[in-house]
């Protein structure tokens, strides 16, 4: 929890999580005589324009505090392919391009053409070209001026959200890793300010709320894994560092004399690493890592997990 003497105060406080409250707030028509404040700010940088509501309330002394954060995303996945004579992601890599919330200052006759194509996909009777192309317009047209301009199917089943306690000790989730988070990302993070003593954690979303994991020697995982190559300690540490930041690991396992590519990710419920190859199947490589130990000499036969 924060608490501040005034809104002012309250801002600079906030602002290590990575927004600039000072400028946010100057902006605002606040009513400094209400008892709750409510604040919600979009973040139009991101494809998914997350929005992150911030709650302050003021106490009978004048004192004004938050205890928590929102931070609110869409989540769309869309299997790309070829429709209604559409390369559909070539026609996300082009939507990317554009920032949608800033959508009045573009020539739209320089836009025609995608939604041509968006139009073409969803009027084209082919029920997997409208499902896309009715998720591309959810994923990028929500939260802007183009939500109330156009007819757009229901967004609320790809709404992703997560509350994230605020602490004020240095070590809090920031607006950068909170939409990590929404995104499946897992954290390593310390639950003290004071990095010597405080504790190192594993942060997981979990049903809109931050799931906490105790650390695990995942450096001696690693090494158990049947990896193609085994790093060095630079390596290692590379490997741990982009981990703990929520980044999968892109690597290769050699399983059954085949070199299997795909990227490792922290499973932090089971205090280990989880391995999936490059169309996502999780490999079993702790199963085939046993078997090969007690295998006795002979023909080799496909790993499990492949």
């Amino acid at each position: 929890m924060i608490r501040a003497k005034d809104l002012e105060s309250m801002a600079e406080s906030l602002n290590h999580l990575g927004l600039p409250f000072n400028e946010f707030i100057t902006r605002q028509e606040i009513d400094y005589s209400a008892k709750e404040f409510n604040f919600n700010i979009l973040d139009a940088s991101l494809s998914n324009n997350a929005i992150y509501r911030f709650c302050f309330k003021k106490e009978n002394n004048g004192d004004y505090v938050i205890e928590d954060y929102e931070a609110k995303m869409l989540i769309v996945p869309i299997e790309h392919g070829n429709h209604a004579g559409i390369d559909t992601l070539e026609l996300e890599n082009q939507m990317k391009e554009i920032k949608w919330a800033l959508f009045p200052i573009y020539k739209r006759d320089a836009l025609l053409g995608l939604f041509e194509k968006l139009d073409q996909l969803r009027h084209s009777g082919d029920l997997n070209a409208k499902k896309i192309g009715d998720k591309l317009a959810i994923k990028y047209f929500s939260n802007t001026p183009l939500e109330e301009m156009l007819p757009l199917p229901d967004k609320r089943p790809y709404e992703k959200t997560i509350i994230i306690p605020i602490h004020n000790k240095g070590n809090d989730v920031d607006i950068g890793q909170a939409v990590q988070l929404l995104q499946g990302g897992i954290l390593l993070k310390y639950l003290d300010n004071n990095n010597e003593s405080g504790e190192l954690c594993w942060l997981k979303e979990d049903k809109g709320y931050l799931k906490i994991y105790s650390d695990f020697n995942v450096a001696e995982v690693v090494k158990q894994m049947p990896l193609l190559k085994q790093p060095d300690i630079i390596e290692l540490s590379e490997i741990l560092t982009g981990l703990g930041n929520g980044k999968p690991y892109a690597t290769s396992l050699l399983i059954n004399s085949r070199i299997v590519g795909g990227k490792i990710h922290v499973d932090p419920g089971n205090q280990s690493l989880e391995f999936r190859d490059n169309n996502g199947k999780t490999v079993n490589w702790k199963l085939w890592t046993k078997l090969k130990q007690n295998k006795k000499p002979g023909k080799g036969k496909k790993g499990p997990g492949l």
